[in-house]
Order: structure tokens, then C-alpha cells, then sequence
């Protein structure tokens, strides 16, 4: 398993464990939190906690700084995974945190982590996706049972950077789909215009949905055509990204997340 930082972006992370295969339930912090300094080493200035979470429960608010872990100042992220590493849900580690000028010792116990965390982050990734449905109106025979990365495309017939992405992602499954590559294309348009495009438009090689109510689309804040959803292994979102892609740099981060297992 691995220490999971959603992005950091302008120093903020999310701080969560995440195994990285064969997970029953991931143990968690379940901070977001932003890099800072203490009596000059590191700090962790919390910037959200999620309700469900051991340190929500120990008392953790936002503001705090995560001072020490494990009996130790923290100098160094590695810390924060080590002394979780091996962990398990119900298993108790210890912090310091500083609040008001004074150091405060607590007793957090690990939590398991919730598949959608984006009302702590304020975005879909770090989310685990939701299940799809029965509708998937081309190729549904072709989903892979466990894909090392899943792609997923946002898109619409009437949608000219769509149509300019669609052969982008059919070169880069031509590459990688026997490596372990899903892509899955989802549109929320009438059944006789999706299949009428795949018939005389553009034949995508790879599974097609129908999200019919739009459902998936809501869950996620998908606002514009053509946005990229990209998930590991384990299904967890790990970025995002609207209108055509660059396809050499999009091929090289979806290299990088089949790879990192």
C-alpha cells in the first residue's frame, strides 16, 4: 500500500492510505491537509476532516498543525505512511497536533475509507467510482474484469473536440488494452443518436454507456465535453481533465498508473 495524495495543489493534499491491491478496506486519516513548517521542520496544517474519520472523532478540527507522529517530531511525509503502513481499520496511531501555541497529544484510530470523499475535497478525485449499470448500448462484452487503469471519456455526438478526442483514445487502447487498459466512453444522448453516430460516425473499439439520467454526470460535476476520467486499479479517481488531450502526455500518465501497482 502506498501514501495517496490526491494532487498537490498550492501544497494541498489529501491525506489518506490507500492500498494498492487486493484491498478489503483502506485505512485513512482522513485529512486534507497543506505543507507548512514548526520550530523548523514540517508541519501539516489540516485544512478539512472528513465527519467519518478517527481524527473527526479524536477531536481534529481545521487549523490544527500535525506537529508528530508515532512519538516523533514530523520532519518528512514518509513518516506519516510508515506509521501506517500494515495497518489495519481499528488500529490506533499516534499524533501531536498544535493548536493554539499548545501541543496537543491524541490517540486516532485508523477508519476505513469512505469511497466518496469529495465533499471533504471538493472533487471527484481521490473517489472511488460508482458502479455502472446495465447500460451499455456497444461493446459491453469487452469490459475487462480487472483493468490496471480505466479511462473514462465524457463526451457527446454534437461535441467537435468529442469527435476530436475519440480517435485520440482509440490509438491509445490500440496500445494498451491488451496491457490491461479500459476505456469506457459515456454519453447521456437518445439510444437511436448514439448508435446511429457508432454506425456511421466513429466506431469505438471499446465499451460505450448510456447514462441515461445523467446520474454519473451529477455525482461528479461533469460540466463540460469532452472531460477524462482517469482510475487506477482499485477504481479511485486520480485526475481529471476537460477538452481534447495531448495525446502523448495523456498516454504517459495512463502508462504511470498501470505501472504503479
Amino acid at each position: 500500500m502506498k501514501l495517496f495524495c490526491t494532487k498537490w495543489l498550492d501544497g494541498l493534499c489529501l491525506l489518506a492510505l490507500v492500498f494498492t491491491a487486493n484491498a478489503v478496506a483502506a485505512p485513512w486519516l482522513g485529512l486534507t491537509i497543506k505543507k507548512t513548517e514548526y520550530e523548523n521542520h514540517l508541519a501539516l496544517t489540516v485544512k478539512g476532516v472528513h465527519p467519518e474519520s478517527g481524527c473527526f472523532g479524536a477531536g481534529v478540527v481545521a487549523g490544527d498543525k500535525l506537529i508528530g507522529i508515532a512519538g516523533k517530531p514530523l520532519t518528512d511525509m514518509s513518516q506519516v505512511s510508515s506509521a501506517i503502513n500494515g495497518g489495519k481499520v481499528g488500529q490506533v496511531v499516534n499524533i501531536e497536533i498544535l493548536r493554539d501555541g499548545k501541543k496537543i497529544p491524541l490517540k486516532v484510530k485508523l477508519t476505513e475509507r469512505p469511497d466518496d470523499i469529495s465533499s471533504l475535497t471538493g472533487s471527484a478525485i481521490g473517489s472511488k467510482m460508482a458502479e455502472f449499470g446495465k447500460n451499455f448500448y456497444q461493446n459491453g462484452d469487452k469490459r475487462k474484469q480487472k483493468p490496471k487503469a480505466t479511462l473514462l471519456d465524457f463526451w457527446a455526438t454534437w461535441c467537435g473536440p468529442c469527435r476530436q478526442t475519440l480517435p485520440i483514445l482509440e490509438r491509445i487502447y490500440a496500445k494498451l488494452g491488451n496491457q490491461g487498459l479500459e476505456v469506457i466512453g459515456i454519453a447521456d444522448e437518445g439510444l437511436d443518436v448514439l448508435n446511429m453516430f457508432y454506425e456511421k460516425q466513429h466506431r469505438s473499439p471499446y465499451p460505450l454507456y448510456r447514462d441515461a439520467k445523467q446520474e454519473m454526470w451529477r455525482r461528479y460535476g461533469i460540466h463540460a465535453v469532452p472531460t477524462l476520467m482517469l482510475l487506477d486499479g482499485e477504481g479511485y479517481i486520480k485526475g481529471v481533465w476537460s477538452g481534447v488531450p495531448n495525446e502523448k502526455a495523456l498516454e504517459q500518465i495512463v502508462q504511470e498508473t498501470m505501472n504503479n501497482r
